[in-house]
């Protein structure tokens, strides 16, 4: 992901742009919790593991949308995205850049 999505000039712009952008590991959000951390606990409830997830929160910590890439962003590896698709099918996927700049658009505006 981040040799393709992370690395395009456009999400990056966004990223530095409209989010204070930040990554956590799952183990970390579990030993978060077991102190008592409140948004460990709102995290939580949102993981997919082992999936990487992009989580959008308001700079309160509420939890507004997120994108995941088994889900959201398909053909990324076989091992960790959706089952093989016929080169017909793969046409019609849009790009992962397309599918996070539409999110974000739509949970925030566009430029």
């Amino acid at each position: 992901m981040r040799a393709g999505l992370l690395s395009d000039p456009r999400v990056i712009k966004v990223i530095n742009d409209k989010f204070v952008s930040t990554w956590i590991l799952r183990d970390d959000v579990l030993a978060r919790i077991k102190k008592g951390d409140k948004l460990a606990k709102q995290l939580d409830g949102k993981f997919e593991f082992p999936i990487v997830d992009f989580m959008f929160l308001t700079p309160d910590g509420k939890f507004i949308n997120k994108l995941n890439s088994f889900f959201d962003f398909p053909m990324v590896h076989p091992d960790v995205s959706s089952p093989s698709l016929t080169r017909r099918d793969q046409r019609k996927l849009q790009s992962h850049v397309d599918v996070f700049l539409e999110r974000v658009a739509k949970n925030f505006g566009s430029e």
